[in-house]
């Protein structure tokens, strides 16, 4: 089977915020790109937010105290659950982020990933697929 990711994808295991109006709940951000991200959540937190809305969801989280605070809008959520856990993985594509976002969210991929290449070109698709796109 062929990975057809445009992006590669970082661990970084986070704990962050996943929003939809003015619920908010606790999550663990298990990786992301430059174009999507990985969240955990309880099950039950899960129940408090809407997952038939058009209306993107924020995701926000901060690698460490002192890094800058990073805000994802997500346009998609889509569901990975097993029955025996009460944790449910969540894959994401990111919609939009602010410029000081892309800056941040650059910087972190580029520390933790292994590929010394990444920085460019995923920053070049990223433009092309998330501020080029019709919305």
């Amino acid at each position: 089977m062929t990975d057809k990711r445009q992006f590669q994808r970082v661990p970084l295991n986070v704990n962050g915020k996943l929003a939809h109006g003015s619920t908010e709940i606790d999550v663990l951000v298990s990786d992301i790109s430059l174009q999507g991200i990985k969240l955990q959540a309880n099950e039950q937190a899960l129940g408090n937010l809407p997952f038939d809305s058009h209306e993107p969801y924020i995701a926000r989280f901060q690698a460490n105290d002192d890094s800058p605070l990073i805000s994802l809008y997500i346009s998609q959520l889509y569901r990975h659950s097993d029955s025996r856990k009460d944790v449910v993985s969540l894959g994401c594509k990111v919609e939009s982020m602010s410029v000081e976002c892309v800056s941040a969210l650059r910087r972190l991929i580029a520390l933790n990933s292994k590929d010394a290449t990444i920085d460019e070109k995923d920053l070049n698709a990223l433009v092309n697929a998330v501020y080029q796109s019709p919305r």
